[in-house]
């Protein structure tokens, strides 16, 4: 009985001991009847006013550690949502810095494209001009007209027409019959407008690749002229609209 009365927590202790007190104060209360003596009631009602007072005490304490331990929660709870809200903002700045710095890599990897297309064109000049001088040396040992051609490509390569022009007559003075030196120079002609020249070059052309018995080379020029005289026709057409459209302005 005392071993199980040990294992009983200190609360569930008071509470029996207040119920025997309780138990004990009707029980006085029944002796002092009988015996007509106050004392006997007045013992067991001390007790149990003592353990009442001792039970509310132990009562509000665990009340106030409740509620502290409630206010320390809180508390925590606001710090920690604190910490989120902080959080959350790094995050935010962390998310745009990433942008910012995907973009600027893109924006990098763009320009160094650029740059390799440049090197390229640059490399590929630089290769031109190289063979230009070789043609130059090559004209001055020994001028022929398939030299001049290969220089007036690589001239017109570089974009340099006038000297492209200029290189094409020069094989076709010494070579009448070069029926490529034609067809090239005549596509220049078109680029600058000449179509009437152009014309001229692929009457030529037409005429010496069909000798030389280049069928290829035939049907590009006969091509390439229908095309022109297509070109000079709208040409004509549209210039001559010109004033009628004029008189209803």
């Amino acid at each position: 009985m005392q071993q199980s009365l040990k294992v009983l927590p200190q609360r569930s202790w008071r509470d029996i001991v207040e119920i025997l007190s309780v138990l004990g104060s009707i029980g006085g209360s029944i002796a002092s009847v009988v015996t007509q003596q106050a004392f006997f009631a007045s013992i067991p009602l001390s007790l149990s006013v003592a353990l009442n007072l001792a039970n509310r005490r132990q009562m509000s304490d665990e009340v106030k550690h409740q509620q502290s331990a409630i206010a320390q929660i809180t508390r925590e709870n606001v710090d920690t949502q604190g910490h989120i809200e902080v959080l959350t903002q790094q995050l935010v700045v962390v998310q745009q810095q990433t942008a910012t710095l995907s973009q600027g890599a893109n924006n990098l990897q763009n320009y160094t494209q650029s740059l390799h297309s440049e090197q390229a064109k640059i490399a590929q000049m630089v290769n031109n001009l190289q063979e230009v001088e070789i043609c130059h040396q090559d004209i001055r040992i020994n001028p022929n007209a398939e030299t001049y051609y290969n220089r007036g490509l690589i001239y017109q390569r570089l974009g340099n027409l006038q000297a492209a022009i200029k290189d094409y007559t020069e094989a076709i003075c010494i070579n009448p019959s070069y029926a490529q030196a034609y067809y090239t120079r005549s596509i220049i002609h078109v680029e600058l407008g000449n179509k009437k020249a152009a014309l001229a070059d692929l009457r030529e052309a037409t005429k010496f690749f069909f000798e030389d018995g280049n069928i290829a080379g035939y049907q590009a020029a006969r091509e390439f002229s229908k095309k022109c005289h297509e070109i000079i026709q709208t040409k004509t057409n549209n210039e001559e609209k010109l004033p009628i459209g004029g008189l209803f302005s």
